[in-house]
């Protein structure tokens, strides 16, 4: 399978629903009532550590075990080499800036508002990009977003526990 006949794959889907919810100011406006911007960041930065990129070897607390190799080839058939390449510079630079942001009161992901921040939403603009084939499908997606934000589903359907409808 190769990335273009890969393009509804769950992991893909989570991929791409990740970082188009970064970079929607739609989507940051519809979870400002539910959480502030740090604890938000934190809870995304969990999930992209923890669940969404699989070939990462950290979580936010360590490191994690090894990937199943089955679940690894999976993901890894949902993308072109340009974009695994592309996913791995975006986790790198994630992961860097991890190290310089550690909120003294809540430890490590707290992003303030600030330049480290929006550096990291570029970089994520960058690569969705590079990810989206249809712009009207990135368009429904994050309608649902929104919609999934508003009705405190949302990590739920990063999680893939949720499906995204199809563009028309």
């Amino acid at each position: 399978m190769d990335a273009l006949t890969a393009e509804n794959s769950p992991a893909r889907e989570r991929v791409i629903a990740f970082l188009a919810f970064l970079t929607s100011e739609d989507c940051h406006s519809a979870c400002r009532e539910l959480a502030q911007q740090e604890e938000l960041a934190a809870a995304f930065t969990r999930l992209w550590f923890d669940e969404i990129y699989v070939p990462g070897d950290s979580t936010l607390d360590g490191l994690k075990p090894a990937p199943d190799p089955e679940e690894l080839a999976r993901f890894k058939a949902c993308f072109s080499t340009r974009e695994l390449n592309s996913l791995e510079r975006f986790h790198g630079f994630f992961e860097l800036r991890l190290s310089f942001l550690t909120n003294k009161l809540k430890g490590r992901a707290y992003f303030p508002d600030n330049d480290s921040w929006r550096s990291i939403l570029q970089h994520a603009a960058y690569v969705l990009d590079e990810l989206v084939l249809d712009p009207d499908h990135l368009r429904v997606m994050l309608a649902a977003l929104v919609r999934h934000a508003k009705q405190g589903t949302l990590i739920d359907a990063m999680r893939g526990q949720l499906t995204f409808p199809s563009a028309p």
